[in-house]
C-alpha cells in the first residue's frame, strides 16, 4: 500500500476511530455522541439495504445505517449486529439531529498530531468518503460527513 505523510495545519486535535467489520472511520471526537449495545432495530419495508431501521434513543426515533454499504461495499445483517455509534448531525436541519452508524466492535480515541497522520493512496475510497488513511498503524476512512447527510436526509425526506 502506498502511503504519503500529510502535513496538517491544524493544531492536535482528538478522534475517534469507529471499527466496521473490514476497517473504520476516523471521526472528530466531538462527532460521535455516544456508544450503545442495540437493543431493538425497527425495519423499514421498502428501504436502502444501507439504511438499516430505526433504533429508540432518548425518546427519539433515529435512522440506523450501515457506513460500509452506503460506502459501497459489504452489506450488514440487522441480526448480527450488537453495537452502534450515536453520531451528531452536523447539517443545519431538524429532521437529522443524530443518526446511529453500525459499528462492529469498541471504538478507540486518539490525539492526532501532524505527523502521525499519514494518507493512503493504495486503500480504495469509497463513494462516502473524503480519505482514506493510518493512524496509529489503524486503517480508516475519513466520511464525507456533508453527503452522508444529504444522502440520508434525501432518504428520510422522500421516503
Amino acid at each position: 500500500m502506498h502511503e504519503l505523510k500529510y502535513e496538517l495545519t491544524l493544531s492536535p486535535f482528538t478522534a475517534m476511530y469507529l471499527p466496521l467489520q473490514i476497517d473504520g472511520l476516523l471521526l472528530p471526537d466531538v462527532t460521535v455522541v455516544e456508544i450503545l449495545k442495540v437493543s431493538k432495530i425497527t425495519s423499514h419495508i421498502k428501504s436502502p439495504e444501507w439504511f438499516i431501521g430505526s433504533i429508540q434513543w432518548r425518546g427519539d426515533m433515529l435512522p440506523l445505517i450501515s457506513f460500509e454499504s452506503l460506502n459501497g461495499a459489504a452489506t450488514v445483517d440487522p441480526e448480527n449486529i450488537s453495537q452502534i455509534a450515536i453520531i451528531n448531525g452536523t447539517a443545519d436541519h431538524s429532521h437529522l439531529p443524530y443518526y446511529a452508524v453500525v459499528i462492529s466492535n469498541t471504538p478507540s480515541l486518539h490525539e492526532i498530531v501532524s505527523d502521525e497522520l499519514i494518507v493512503c493512496e493504495g486503500r480504495p475510497r469509497g463513494r462516502a468518503e473524503a480519505m482514506s488513511v493510518t493512524i496509529n498503524d489503524l486503517v480508516a476512512g475519513v466520511p464525507n460527513i456533508e453527503w452522508v447527510e444529504q444522502h440520508l436526509l434525501a432518504y428520510i425526506l422522500h421516503s
